[in-house]
């Protein structure tokens, strides 16, 4: 790993998941003071995934043509854009339509990504995507945290952090990105079709380690948007009802185990474990934390919950973004990531939806139990069908 190309993007990656996380805690209560219901929720979750779809691949694609910092600088600038939309909004459909147009930035981890598989070598790339990751962990330790000191002052307030957050991220990516890049000629037909989305699919283990990743962040997807629903309608923290306040402590929690089990756990595991072994050890965490969270009744053993997939969803990013990046060669990383965080968009589409009109009857054990029983399908086909890295 080249460390001085590394921090840079660490940098943009921090700062940018620090807006993010600023506000995460708020806007679910932000809906529900609107009247929003779980349903609303999930659809308006669902709507920023649907933006992820649209713009994931294509801005993998644009990366490797035209550089990554060029995207990454207009896909920042649309995400500052969407945050001032989000903070004045009038209504939810407004809400709708910031939450859209920031998944249309989610692209910017695949074209981090790439930007870091550009900089790295296949035997010390995992451990440099568990950087990149490390990098979201701290972001969202800052963000939750601004966020839980500003949640009482103002439901909006964080909001408008988290668009200074996203300036000052333009501001690292301009002055401290390398810009150098090649561009393939226009010309070469052969060449573009090898970088095409269906010849990125065409590889079976590819396919097949996609099937696993949306089999992951369908379940996750089914936690993470409506946990704060059901803390809301079940938990007692501390002789009072769940709120944004205590949403905030808990992202917290999980932004630090995310920098733990990126920049320090990863690497110890990856001694050990193959990759295969790897992901079914996230499989496992994520399966008990779902459980666990379901049957929490004080704040410890809901921290436990947390705790445990926390350390599975932070160990799956980086080790599914490696796995993804030794399995094309140099030339196709951009599209390649930019292709799976797309098709990794559909669960996100889907399970907030599910999730919010699961939890709108008050079924609580169906909620987890769809969550869980997923976990376990991508655990079954994780020992069965994965196979080591295979460049195709």
């Amino acid at each position: 790993m080249t460390w001085r190309r590394i921090a840079p993007v660490f940098a943009i990656v921090c700062t940018y998941a620090a807006g993010s996380a600023a506000v995460l805690p708020v806007l679910p209560f932000h809906i529900r003071a609107m009247g929003g219901s779980p349903l609303v929720l999930g659809i308006i979750v669902a709507a920023e995934a649907v933006g992820q779809f649209a713009s994931a691949p294509a801005l993998g694609q644009l990366s490797d043509r035209f550089g990554r910092k060029n995207i990454l600088i207009g896909s920042q600038t649309i995400a500052a854009a969407s945050l001032l939309l989000l903070a004045f909004a009038p209504s939810i459909a407004f809400i709708l339509l910031a939450r859209a147009l920031f998944g249309l930035t989610a692209g910017n981890i695949s074209v981090t990504a790439a930007y870091v598989a550009d900089h790295t070598d296949a035997k010390s790339r995992r451990q440099a995507m568990g950087i990149l990751m490390g990098g979201a962990g701290v972001g969202g330790i800052i963000g939750a945290g601004i966020s839980g000191l500003l949640a009482d002052t103002s439901l909006t307030a964080p909001i408008l952090v988290a668009f200074s957050l996203v300036l000052l991220s333009i501001i690292v990516t301009v002055s401290r990105l390398d810009g150098k890049h090649s561009s393939p000629h226009s010309n070469d037909q052969h060449l573009e079709e090898r970088r095409s989305l269906r010849a990125v699919l065409a590889s079976p283990a590819i396919r097949i380690l996609i099937v696993v990743m949306l089999c992951h962040f369908f379940a996750y997807g089914m936690y993470t948007s409506q946990m704060p629903v059901f803390l809301g309608d079940t938990f007692i923290w501390n002789n009072h009802q769940f709120g944004a306040k205590e949403l905030s402590y808990l992202i917290m929690a999980d932004g630090g185990i995310n920098v733990f089990a990126q920049l320090f756990l990863l690497g110890w595991l990856s001694r050990y474990l193959t990759e295969r072994s790897l992901i079914l050890l996230i499989f496992a965490l994520i399966s008990v934390g779902f459980l666990t969270a379901s049957l929490a009744a004080t704040i410890p053993v809901l921290f436990l919950a947390v705790a445990c997939v926390s350390t599975g969803d932070a160990l799956a990013k980086p080790t599914y973004m490696a796995a993804l990046s030794t399995r094309v060669p140099s030339q196709r990383q951009g599209i390649a990531l930019g292709a799976a965080q797309s098709l990794v968009a559909v669960a996100d589409i889907a399970s907030p939806v599910l999730g919010g009109f699961i939890l709108g009857y008050a079924l609580y054990g169906l909620w987890i139990g769809l969550a869980v029983a997923m976990a376990i399908t991508g655990a079954l086909i994780t020992a069965a069908r994965l196979r080591p890295s295979d460049k195709s």
